[in-house]
């Protein structure tokens, strides 16, 4: 006759394993991206969803528990946009420079143009860790 010990056991030690990574145990927690949103500054203390051509761009948002080796990127892209394809790539930008065993504070991107920006509709979709976080729409006019 089989003992059923080893299976239990087995099934334990998934289980153990699933809750621990659930959980964060082990280590710091995964890094998370919120308030994403767009602004007038760095700080994100002006926000806003509509911009002149003139203005500088910012996507702001609050990193948290980000480990070192941790990316975030911005990914500029037109929505609408005369002269563009729809969800035409303009520009990206990384930030893989965290070196803290864990980082929490605002991080921001910004776009300018010398020549000023066509009026129409864009939007920053920001990534961490290559996994899609969110969209932040925005508007020239």
């Amino acid at each position: 006759m089989k003992s059923k010990y080893p299976a239990l056991v087995a099934m334990l030690a998934v289980l153990i394993a699933t809750l621990a990574c659930s959980f964060g145990l082990g280590g710091v927690e995964g890094a998370s991206l919120e308030n994403l949103h767009m602004a007038f500054d760095q700080d994100g203390n002006n926000p806003t969803t509509v911009f002149s051509p003139s203005d500088v761009f910012y996507v702001v948002g609050d990193l948290n528990n980000a480990p070192a080796g941790t990316v975030v990127e911005a990914q500029w892209r037109a929505v609408q946009i005369e002269g563009y394809e729809a969800d035409e790539l303009i520009y990206e930008q990384t930030i893989n420079d965290f070196t803290e065993e864990s980082f929490t504070g605002t991080i921001y991107f910004q776009l300018s143009n010398d020549t000023g920006w066509p009026a129409g509709d864009y939007k920053a979709d920001v990534y961490l860790d290559g996994n899609f976080v969110e969209s932040a729409p925005f508007r020239v006019q």
